[in-house]
């Protein structure tokens, strides 16, 4: 069409058209643009527009063109009178996009140019109708990108980049800045050659042969809610001109001679209500875009969030970070306290006694035990759960300094503390399960880059917080018990469980397990039963599992109050379990040589305080050598370290059934 005649447009559907909808479910996939076939609506549709959808285009002389479609995402519309709106100078953009409420994005050499249409005029922002926000994107203005850029109905940009990455950006006008920027949500985006955003977080990428593929990301979450779903067939390679969205996963498609065709997907019935509804004729423009949050999709919704209170008492997160300059890594010990502060602190190995305590910045309330970890760069990380369920990290700066990154938020809507672990590349995971019991995973693309969206590993019925330990290759073994107290494990690598779950056989063991590494490598794993008794069990030398529990030392003695956590001697080789009594105390068990299947009795390794938190078991270095112990709380609330010292010297003199004293290292109370 051209720039004199805007106005000869389809404002009706002819009966070559409504032949092609009608035969459009049974042609042979290559056939112009035909989706999987739509099935029937089985419930009210939730779509909703808010009025016409408004459509914008440039033109070759430089103009920039607005007019109307009375009916989106539904047969029957008409078109209003084309109106320029834009005088000149728009063909100095490569790319426009549509943006919500009358928003316009150019891209050109400078960068990202923000406009806003407000029905009669060009919003002024500082004096000016043009708003530069950003100074990159310049490469998404040239043909091997341009339609590799998107913006959803809810205003989140969402590109493929250069290696194929999927990256999310969210530009808050207020603050004049990009809270999200980049941040890489999936890799292998290579596969398509354009990507249009429909609905918040929802994309839909085209294959090189034409095949049309949805994914839906929840932004709010931070989770696939469903990825790589093939919709629609090797036509959709004939939208030469573009595909873009009014919002509510509508999608408008123009062909190399310039007709413009209209679809609809459900996200309820997950199919297409309208498919190759032909609109108009003449869109040969430059550039073709709408307003994208025009039209909405009331089945498109967050996950709902589960019930995740303050926990009281919750136990002690501990590790030695990797040593930065020194010879001795720092001690990093966490904890959520009774009202939801998540406090930290850091200590010289040999001076746990000086500690100093610090509330995680901001005032979020937390809950459950947190998580620690270094990174690939020995940068200590701190993983929290929130009281409105969804997971935050916060990340040293710098190694071996105190300062800490921003929050990251992590979304989740988790129902589990997370649980994480540095893999044998660098890179690191977080796992954590769902409402429904489901097994979600984040992790890098590469050591230092950033945690990519939850991407579901399915299960159900799981519970508590998962346990995780690093493998060879980058793989790592996970463990999580079950409602019926029956722990489930596999093996996961480079996104995805290479192993089915295998069962540990048994019911009854309640709470989250812990486990001990062996060489084998082998996984030894611990957990309290309902009958009050704390059992293990040892995985066979060929990777498989005895499904069979044994039972640690004599029921009669100690009554545990929680899960069992353990421990492995860097030197005596010998595994030690502890557990909290009735009474506040913590009782320990040893092996009575390294490797035996018997246990010593269950006897008091703690006196003079009573503790309302179960032990967390650890190793640890200073310079007198390994220690091996347990951190947990006291009454007040402070912190304290039961350690025995491991070093070859005093292993070789101690008595064989004690592994040496354990003595009390008194940690200062936290602020008030």
């Amino acid at each position: 069409m051209s720039d004199n005649s805007q106005n000869r447009l389809s404002g009706t559907v002819s009966r070559r058209t409504v032949m092609r909808f009608a035969t459009a479910l049974t042609v042979v996939a290559g056939s112009l643009a035909v989706p999987f076939a739509a099935s029937p609506a089985q419930a009210a549709d939730q779509f909703s527009c808010t009025g016409p959808a408004v459509f914008f285009n440039s033109t070759s002389t430089g103009t920039l063109v607005r007019r109307t479609y009375s009916t989106p995402g539904r047969t029957g519309g008409t078109w209003t009178s084309a109106t320029t709106i834009g005088s000149s100078g728009w063909t100095n953009f490569g790319r426009l996009l549509g943006g919500p409420d009358g928003r316009v994005y150019g891209i050109n050499s400078a960068g990202l140019t923000r406009y806003r249409w407000t029905g009669t005029q060009f919003e002024y922002v500082d004096g000016k109708q043009n708003w530069l926000i950003s100074s990159s994107f310049q490469g998404y203005a040239g043909a091997t990108l341009r339609d590799k850029i998107t913006v959803d109905e809810r205003g989140d940009f969402y590109l493929i980049d250069g290696k194929g990455m999927l990256r999310w950006y969210r530009f808050d006008e207020t603050s004049r800045t990009w809270t999200i920027s980049g941040r890489i949500l999936d890799t292998g985006w290579d596969r398509y050659n354009l990507l249009v955003a429909t609905s918040p977080g929802v994309l839909y990428g085209r294959a090189a042969d034409g095949q049309l593929y949805r994914h839906r990301f929840d932004p709010v979450s931070q989770r696939w809610i469903s990825r790589d779903k093939l919709v629609g067939g090797t036509g959709f390679g004939s939208f030469t001109k573009g595909l873009f969205s009014a919002g509510g996963d509508t999608l408008y498609g123009i062909q190399a001679d310039g007709e413009l065709y209209q679809y609809r997907y459900r996200e309820d019935t997950l199919s297409w209500e309208l498919v190759f509804h032909k609109i108009g004729s003449g869109w040969g423009f430059p550039n073709v875009f709408t307003t994208t949050n025009t039209c909405t999709q009331g089945a498109v919704a967050s996950p709902a969030r589960p019930a995740t209170p303050i926990q009281e008492n919750t136990p002690v997160a501990v590790m030695q970070a990797p040593a930065v300059n020194t010879a001795l890594g720092t001690l990093e010990v966490a904890y959520t306290d009774n009202i939801g502060r998540l406090l930290h602190g850091r200590a010289n190995p040999d001076a746990v006694q000086e500690i100093q305590w610090a509330a995680a910045p901001g005032n979020e309330a937390h809950t459950g035990k947190p998580a620690l970890v270094a990174n690939s760069e020995n940068k200590v990380a701190l993983l929290a759960h929130e009281t409105d369920s969804d997971i935050r990290m916060l990340m040293q700066k710098t190694a071996g300094m105190p300062d800490w990154n921003p929050w990251l938020e992590l979304g989740g809507a988790m129902k589990s503390e997370p649980a994480t672990v540095r893999l044998s590349d660098g890179k690191l995971v977080v796992f954590a399960t769902d409402a429904s019991g489901a097994l979600w995973y984040r992790w890098h693309e590469n050591p230092t880059s950033d945690l990519m969206a939850w991407t579901s590993l399915g299960g159900s019925g799981f519970t508590g917080t998962p346990v995780v330990v690093a493998g060879a290759n980058g793989a790592a073994t996970v463990l999580v018990n079950t409602t019926a107290g029956t722990p489930q494990v596999a093996t996961w690598q480079a996104g995805a469980l290479t192993s089915g779950w295998t069962s540990l056989g048994g019911t009854g063991l309640t709470g989250t397990p812990s486990t001990v590494l062996l060489p084998g490598p082998r996984l030894m794993v611990f957990g309290t039963h309902s009958d009050g008794s704390v059992r293990t069990q040892v995985q066979n030398t060929d990777g498989t599992w005895p499904n069979t529990w044994t039972t640690i030392g004599d029921t009669s003695l100690v009554v545990p109050q929680g899960p069992a956590t353990a421990v492995l001697s860097p030197t005596s080789g010998r595994v030690w379990v502890f557990v909290r009594g009735a009474d506040g105390t913590i009782y320990g068990s040893v092996q009575t040589s390294a490797g035996s299947s018997t246990w010593n009795a269950w006897t008091p390794v703690t006196s003079g305080e009573t503790y309302v938190s179960d032990p967390t078991a650890f190793t640890w270095q200073n310079s007198g050598g390994f220690q091996i112990g347990f951190a947990v709380r006291t009454l007040n609330g402070s912190v304290r370290l039961w350690a025995t010292d491991q070093s070859s010297s005093v292993a070789a003199r101690t008595a064989v059934k004690t592994d040496g004293p354990f003595v009390r290292h008194d940690l200062p109370a936290p602020p008030r």
